[in-house]
């Protein structure tokens, strides 16, 4: 799971002023079909306007929204069958995490968001592929690529802090503005309270899809496990590495454990079998032969799990080598890669 909050810039990336530009370029794929908290099937036109109304005592050149991209794996797609009822599940619970991120005691309700589901990725300079010269830039990415994008709104929701504040929930003189970009964590003192901090909220993303959809993960997969084999010291990544040793070892011996007891149940079937034909009892041998259906499915079943369980672990270790090669790359001088100062 990759949860990405991007930083400011110019063009689309200028969040200053009206989130219009990327709600258009959003739309690149197809009209409309936003979803909210409490809304589907929104019009873009209606997005914008929405989003560019809720805004309060924010200055000329300060940030009026961000942007969230929500890109699960190849595997965890697989897992929800890519199926957009799930992904616009997951969204709602990723931004109920969101709000409750910033430690103000706020749900999705405060806030303003809205999103669109994607489902092709192009190739950009960031990519090894392209820096390798492997890939052109623009070209289409293979595969399953279907990912999120959310836009919400800095300031909260207006209506609802208003509504709030008349019922006497709170008596706060003006809403929060809450930005995900903060460099401040937990402050409990001082002019500006809460704070956000992004690992914590990559990881409660990441929990939202496992609980949601009782995703098994492995270790090497997990947030904790590559931000910590890229960030961390070197007593952590030790510590992983061996975790990650231990797993793929008890993964094996799971494996051949199913593989053991597939055969012992094939052995029974079989003798089975042939008591009851011996016996010419036409009743009892198609019991037989209907439980023995039923066993031969439930073991394809088992063999095709296995089978998925193995292709993750090599689709992880592929990654892995990938992000040791792109990270001597990044080591490397820009000059001698072709790029420009």
């Amino acid at each position: 799971m990759m949860t990405k909050i991007p930083s400011g810039g110019s063009g689309l990336s200028n969040r200053s002023g009206s989130c219009g530009g990327l709600v258009a370029y959003l739309e690149k794929e197809q009209l409309g079909q936003w979803f909210s908290r409490g809304a589907d099937a929104v019009p873009g036109y209606q997005v914008t306007a929405e989003l560019d109304a809720n805004k309060r005592n924010l200055g000329r050149e300060a940030d009026k929204y961000y942007q969230i991209v929500l890109a699960p794996s190849k595997s965890e797609l697989a897992h929800i069958g890519s199926d957009p009822e799930a992904l616009k599940a997951f969204t709602r619970s990723a931004m109920d995490a969101y709000a409750q991120n910033f430690g103000k005691g706020i749900e999705s309700r405060d806030l303003v968001w809205y999103a669109k589901i994607e489902h092709s990725r192009s190739y950009d300079y960031t990519d090894r592929a392209v820096q390798l010269g492997e890939q052109a830039k623009g070209g289409m990415k293979l595969g399953d690529q279907t990912h999120i994008h959310v836009i919400v709104s800095r300031t909260e929701n207006l209506k609802t802090y208003r509504q709030d504040l008349s019922e006497g929930l709170h008596e706060r003189k003006n809403p929060y503005h809450l930005s995900p970009l903060t460099n401040h964590k937990g402050t409990t003192k001082g002019v500006v309270l809460g704070g956000f901090e992004r690992n914590g909220f990559s990881q409660r993303v990441e929990q939202r899809f496992d609980q949601g959809f009782g995703y098994e993960r492995s270790l090497t997969e997990s947030f904790r496990y590559l931000h910590g084999m890229k960030y961390g010291d070197e007593g952590l990544k030790a510590e992983l590495q061996q975790a990650a040793t231990l797993e793929r070892s008890q993964q094996r011996e799971q494996a051949q454990a199913l593989e053991l007891a597939s055969q012992q149940r094939q052995t029974e079937l079989q003798t089975g079998l042939g008591q009851v034909y011996r016996q010419q009892d036409t009743r009892e041998l198609s019991r037989a032969l209907e439980q023995a259906e039923q066993i031969r499915q439930q073991l394809a079943q088992q063999r095709q799990q296995e089978q998925a369980r193995q292709l993750e672990i090599e689709r992880v270790e592929r990654l892995k080598q990938e992000q040791k090669l792109e990270q001597s790359i990044q080591q490397t001088p820009r000059q001698g890669r072709g790029l420009e100062r």
